[in-house]
């Protein structure tokens, strides 16, 4: 075996997988805690609503990184707890467009203390400069792998 010098950006790689599990993990318990019926998965679609109140289920499943089969069961689970729906798209009929209701986005008002909280715990550790040069690096490494 070659004894190769170690790689420098497999610990930043190692470290961005770790944080997103961390991420998860954290996102998870807070949904137990406040038993809301609803998996991680389907908050991510909700999020991502919160952001756009309307999308396609292609651009919902590209948002969270997920094919488009796997989101069909989440926005179904959705539509079942009310708090997402289906409306047809006015400029292609064909096409349905996910929207949230009053409901899903009550569940914004829910998990935003929990955001905050996370916030304020990362910026009790990390100052505001720190993160915004952090926020950077991580948007420049999406930009060069996006180019791959």
């Amino acid at each position: 075996m070659k004894n190769e010098s170690p790689n420098p950006v497999k610990p930043l790689v190692d470290a961005i997988i770790s944080l997103r599990t961390s991420l998860k993990q954290y996102y998870i318990q807070k949904i137990k805690e406040q038993q809301l019926d609803i998996t991680y998965e389907m908050l991510q679609v909700l999020a991502t609503l919160w952001k756009k109140e309307r999308m396609n289920q292609q651009d919902i499943a590209v948002a969270i990184q997920k094919n488009k089969a796997s989101v069909t069961p989440l926005i179904d689970n959705l539509c079942k707890r009310d708090l997402v729906k289906r409306v047809s798209d006015p400029n292609d009929r064909r096409n349905n467009l996910i929207e949230l209701t009053s409901k899903g986005d009550a569940y914004r008002e829910l998990l935003n203390p929990v955001q905050q909280d996370l916030y304020q715990v990362i910026l009790k550790e990390i100052t505001p400069q720190k993160v915004s040069e952090i926020t950077e690096l991580l948007e420049k490494l999406n930009l060069i792998i996006d180019k791959q």
